[in-house]
């Protein structure tokens, strides 16, 4: 077993500067997810943030 970290983001875009919300701001709105997975060794990487988007679909893996 090992483990991974996996963080995902809504894209936001700041009206005023045209950027995306910094990491902070996006906590603030409840538009960032971070969390720490145990997964086999031989686990698909693809298939795994492929999932996680499918089950999240406002999120970018």
């Amino acid at each position: 077993m090992k483990r991974i970290k996996l963080i995902a983001r809504q894209r936001h875009i700041e009206p005023k500067t045209g950027k995306r919300y910094s990491d902070a701001k996006l906590m603030t709105v409840n538009a960032y997810y971070e969390d720490v997975f145990e997964v086999p060794d031989d686990f698909n990487k693809t298939m795994f943030l492929l999932q996680f988007e499918a089950d999240h679909p406002e999120m970018k893996g």
